[in-house]
């Protein structure tokens, strides 16, 4: 199947390597266990993590100081999602989800904090992590977040439940977020890591999801959960910062996710269109299939470009909620239109499950929602606009 990515001529040799290095693990390991995966519905691969370890996948984003590639751009994180979400997005996501754990740790840890926790991820067996911030009654407004953590002489004790947790029950590490101020909304907010087996601390049954199964998500409780002292991330109350800018970061790598699933379904409409054949001659030459495949391409262009933008400005040192939540709002829309004109293009076929386009459907519609949905990335930016 050919690879219609467009020439991209701003590239480093640096990311033209490790861009080929992530196609060719998509190609190789990632794209022939992608619906075997899916089928087996709350299954994660480790596997495969372990291989993308072995040639640098799970950890070339963190620093060289903790045994990481050392290659912190937004930018390059954004090349190398595309190419594995282009192979599942379920499986890409899993394979760099420690970065989704680090940024927090990198952002308000000591040094002492990202050895503990970060060197172990750098391994040939890299333990899974998770992030956990999402409630029950709270989604998108993290400032109202309920769960708590109270001081003691010891250190503090956690109590509360997350849910939507990505790698629940079976990451080894967590980074919870927790008021230590019930009632003052994001000035109480602390960054804490638990670890797994701690006294207290739970997991709930993995959820039946509609797509990216790959990726186990649960709901996580903490009943007098008791952790010592060094294991809160930053100062009391710095913690919705440095969720805010995770958020940032992440919505662009989400938006690169969503180029991904878009190309992999617009790849195989392109090659479908040239091969099957209607009317005597190949549906691609019809207008009506012709001209979608040209709208396809343009608005994946469009919405890489958006998202490359955010990253590159992220990277300047910009704050850019707006740009983040331009790139991500435009991107997941994107993927979810342009696998639907996938499924539209392969008529029947495109519904049934013995072709890729309906799992890149259901794996679309995840973007659109986890961190912040459509409507709050348009508020995001709509604030944006008007603020003074």
């Amino acid at each position: 199947m050919p690879n219609l990515l467009p020439h991209q001529p701003d590239l480093t040799d640096e990311q033209r390597e490790i861009q080929a290095l992530a196609r060719e693990f998509a190609q190789t390991e990632i794209r022939p266990i992608a619906a075997e995966v899916d089928e087996r519905d709350t299954y994660s691969p480790l596997d495969v993590v372990y291989k993308a370890a072995e040639v640098g996948l799970t950890s070339y984003m963190l620093p060289e100081e903790v045994g990481g590639g050392g290659i912190d751009d937004v930018f390059t994180g954004c090349i190398v999602q595309e190419e594995l979400n282009w192979g599942c997005a379920g499986i890409g996501n899993l394979v760099t989800s420690g970065a989704f754990f680090a940024r927090p740790v990198l952002e308000v840890g000591t040094a002492e904090q990202q050895q503990r926790w970060l060197a172990p991820l750098c391994g040939a067996r890299p333990p899974l992590t998770s992030l956990a911030s999402t409630e029950p009654g709270v989604g998108s407004d993290s400032a109202a977040m309920s769960a708590t953590a109270r001081r003691t002489d010891a250190g503090y004790v956690l109590d509360g439940q997350k849910t939507w947790i990505s790698n629940g029950g079976i990451a080894e590490y967590y980074v919870v977020f927790a008021t230590v101020a019930p009632g003052t909304g994001s000035k109480g907010v602390t960054a804490f890591v638990l670890e797994k087996g701690d006294p207290g601390f739970s997991s709930g049954e993995p959820m039946r999801k509609m797509g990216q199964r790959a990726i186990i998500n649960t709901e996580i409780f903490m009943q007098d959960c008791e952790i010592p002292e060094d294991r809160r991330l930053g100062e009391e109350g710095k913690g919705f910062y440095s969720l805010m800018h995770t958020f940032d970061e992440s919505r662009i790598h989400l938006a690169a996710s969503a180029v991904g699933i878009a190309r992999a379904a617009y790849e195989y409409s392109v090659e479908y269109a040239r091969t099957r054949e209607a009317f005597g001659k190949p549906i691609g030459q019809h207008q009506a299939v012709g001209f979608r495949l040209a709208d396809m391409a343009t608005r994946i262009d469009a919405a890489r470009l958006l998202t490359h933008r955010a990253a590159r400005s992220m990277d300047a040192g910009r704050h850019v909620p707006g740009e983040a939540a331009m790139a991500k709002l435009f991107a997941s829309e994107t993927a979810s239109w342009v696998t639907w004109a996938a499924i539209q293009t392969l008529g029947g076929w495109g519904y049934s499950r013995e072709y890729p386009v309906e799992k890149w459907s259901r794996d679309a519609r995840l973007e659109e929602i986890e961190e912040g949905t459509s409507d709050i990335q348009r508020l995001i930016i709509s604030r944006g606009l008007l603020r003074d």
